[in-house]
């Protein structure tokens, strides 16, 4: 089955200034390499990705171009046409721009580059197609309902059908956290306008998650091991170490 992976990285991560303020957020260092490099290294197991789509701004674009010729990548960069945090199109709008530039009757495999973990792609899409035509999400369980908080959180039925999505409720329904591992069937991809059509927040994924589940099936699938989202100078110093050790 064909599939276009699409890296979101056309954030300006304003929460991790001054280290982001002249670097995307993707290409921080961690481990042997920098984020992104672990992201693109997940990938490497599924073989049907056909095509590799990186959506990133216009003030960030060059870096990523000289990534792509430091590492020999096989990743096409997009340049969303944004220049500040105040003109960003938010991640919805930009998987949409990629859906554009994808093969016509490809699945989108959608991943933000500001995702750490440890488990293959493949197996994550091995378990997504078993729930085809629809899409799905990858979880991860929050280690408290405190955690929980600072996530989009699902409560799922015995089949793993999403019945509920509380975007950072400080009173979680559950630990099943979702993360920005998206994979979205090709039959779907005119969800998209509809949602911007009917006023949808384009900014986080979570809100289009959430709207998803509201009109369709969408299932979750439990991944294992580690997770982590950057968010703050702290937290990305705390995982760096970690993950050099690891």
């Amino acid at each position: 089955m064909a599939l276009t992976a699409v890296l979101l990285a056309a954030g300006y991560a304003t929460r991790l200034y001054p280290l982001t303020r002249s670097r995307p957020k993707a290409l921080l260092p961690i481990g042997r390499g920098t984020m992104l490099d672990e992201v693109v290294d997940r990938l490497a197991s599924i073989g049907e990705v056909r095509k590799r789509i990186l959506v990133t701004n216009h003030r960030f674009v060059e870096p990523f171009r000289d990534w792509q010729r430091r590492s020999g990548a096989a990743v096409e960069i997009l340049d969303d046409g944004t220049e500040s945090p105040q003109t960003r199109l938010g991640a919805i709008r930009d998987v949409e721009l990629a859906s554009r530039s994808a093969g016509s009757g490809d699945d989108l495999l959608v991943v933000g580059t500001d995702n750490l973990f440890r488990w293959p792609l493949a197996a994550f899409v091995a378990q997504a197609q078993r729930f085809l035509p629809h899409p799905t999400v990858a979880l991860w369980e929050a280690p408290s309902p405190e955690a929980a908080t600072q996530f989009g959180v699902v409560v799922r039925d015995a089949a793993g059908r999403l019945r509920a999505f509380a975007e950072k409720s400080a009173q979680p329904p559950s630990r099943e956290v979702a993360l920005c591992v998206y994979y979205f069937p090709a039959a779907m991809r005119g969800m998209f306008q509809r949602f911007f059509d009917e006023g949808g927040n384009p900014d986080a994924p979570g809100y289009f998650i959430e709207w998803l589940v509201r009109t369709s099936a969408v299932f979750g699938v439990m991944m294992p091991g580690e997770w982590h989202d950057i968010g703050t100078p702290e937290e990305y110093e705390t995982v760096k170490r970690s993950w050099r050790s690891a």
